[in-house]
């Protein structure tokens, strides 16, 4: 049971037409507060409509410390015998006996390598040095969900861990988060997750320079305004993670572009309607996720092969094209022939040929009827028509790639059957890794046939073959039988 209900400070100080100190509050039950951080007319902060309330000051609990969470919960975690003692929250006692762990093991949880203090209600720091003594040999701790609302707090206590690489702190919703200038920098800390913390742009900054080692960061939440990084910030950084940031425009993401070791960066569920990456940005970049954005021309994912390294690349649900997935998927291969993996699913070199083939022939045209701009475009168009040669005049655009594709009624050992939409130069080999999935049946014990028009059994035996070679045709049944072992 929680000892307190959580909720966010978001102001402190006078309210006017009132006396006194209050405290903005952001409740997380919907309803439990009466408007949005404003009062007559006047905003003090910002909270969803029916989530913020002002409370007296002396009626807010602070929450427990870091150190007491710490001792009531590792009240005697030793590395001998085959037992410890943890205090709940109650102060009763449960012993756990330590069944089959190793001294390594023991060892492990005797120094609290791993530390997950998650929704504990902690909002201040508590005895610095019971928690150097406990915590020297912390490598990973989360504290997500607490009451933390001033950032040095939680700098006091990572301090406490040298040995500390990775921190979670989402859902602490920082009221102070201007830091002490840097003096004793935390040079093992490599991964931090900060979504929800309120940071802004600049004081991110301000407190990532405490940990010149930083290789990954996750920030989102609100609203973020890219500005000014200082010239030897991040200079180790190879992970960005700023999706749900609001942000729209791509120039602000370019002065990201010359952080030396940035291989991947995570842009999902944004604003952005168009990416404009120029050559020389981002030379490092090797993945790259644009889900769920506004991007709805040509010319983004044209620019995105000015990513020398890219290989990976996630565009899912942009208003690219109006029609099915599959054809969106189709074109963006062919625009970009060095990326690998797409939306999470590798190409084969089998995809990558239908993906030039329909590209060609959707966009032949266009290309016909020479209109403005359509190299500019479609850089790749004039390479695809030197290797396969101009697509006919007068052929029409293709709207779907239904044509090319099947859809297969699957059968499983068991009666039981599902439908999967495949393309027709699918290889057996992938439809054996989807049977895996449905069937749990691995490829070597799988025996896949369908049966013609005239009854006759048609073995799918040749898994380096695609569909149409064994003439699978429209709302075909395709039969699994488990080999025996």
């Amino acid at each position: 049971k929680q000892w307190y209900q959580r909720r966010v400070r978001g102001y402190i100080g006078s309210v006017e037409a009132t006396e006194g100190e209050w405290v903005g509050v952001e409740w997380e039950e919907e309803g439990r507060g009466k408007h949005d951080g404003s009062y007559k007319d006047k905003r003090y902060f910002t909270a969803k409509q029916g989530h913020g309330s002002f409370v007296r000051t002396h009626k807010i609990a602070e929450g427990w410390s870091f150190s007491d969470v710490l001792k009531r919960r590792y009240s005697d975690v030793s590395g001998s015998g085959d037992a410890m003692s943890i205090i709940n929250k109650d102060n009763s006692s449960t012993n756990v006996e330590l069944v089959g762990l190793s001294d390594s093991d023991l060892n492990r949880a005797a120094t609290l390598e791993n530390l997950v203090i998650r929704e504990e209600s902690i909002g201040s720091v508590g005895e610095e040095e019971f928690i150097k003594e406990k915590c020297s040999n912390t490598i990973n701790l989360d504290m997500s969900l607490n009451l933390f609302f001033d950032v040095q707090q939680i700098l006091d206590i990572l301090h406490c861990m040298p040995m500390l690489q990775s921190v979670q702190l989402k859902g602490n919703v920082l009221v102070k988060r201007d830091v002490r200038p840097v003096t004793s920098p935390h040079c093992n800390l490599r991964r931090m997750y900060l979504a929800g913390t309120g940071f802004s742009w600049e004081e991110l900054c301000r407190f990532v320079a405490h940990f010149p080692q930083i290789s990954e960061v996750y920030i989102s939440g609100r609203t973020l305004q890219i500005g000014n990084t200082p010239p030897n910030l991040f200079q180790s950084l190879t992970i960005l993670d700023l999706q749900h940031s609001g942000l729209s425009d791509w120039t602000l993401i370019s002065q990201l572009s010359t952080l030396p070791l940035l291989h991947t960066l995570i842009l999902s569920n944004n604003d952005f309607s168009s990416v404009q990456v120029v050559r020389g940005e981002f030379v490092k970049l090797e993945a790259l996720s644009l889900d769920s954005n506004r991007i709805g021309d040509w010319e983004s994912v044209a620019s995105l092969r000015n990513l020398p390294l890219l290989r990976t690349l996630r565009i899912r649900q942009n208003p690219l094209i109006t029609g099915p997935a599959l054809d969106m998927r189709l074109l963006v291969v062919a625009m970009l022939p060095d990326v690998t993996k797409l939306n999470g699913t590798p190409i084969s070199p089998n995809e990558r040929l239908q993906a030039d083939i329909f590209y060609l022939k959707h966009f032949g045209g266009a290309y016909h009827k020479g209109e403005p701009g359509f190299h500019t475009l479609h850089p790749r168009f004039k390479e695809l028509v030197e290797e396969y040669g101009e697509p006919a005049k007068g052929a029409p655009k293709i709207a779907s790639i239904a044509d090319q594709s099947v859809v297969v009624t699957v059968i499983k050992p068991d009666g039981k059957e599902f439908e999967k939409k495949l393309l027709k130069t699918t290889l057996v080999k992938n439809l054996q890794v989807i049977v895996q999935r449905q069937c749990r049946i691995l490829p070597k014990h799988q025996q896949l046939f369908w049966l013609d028009q005239d009854g006759e059994r048609i073995a799918l035996d040749d898994a380096t073959r695609d569909l149409a070679y064994f003439g699978i045709t429209e709302d075909c049944t395709v039969y699994v039988e488990q080999a025996a072992k």
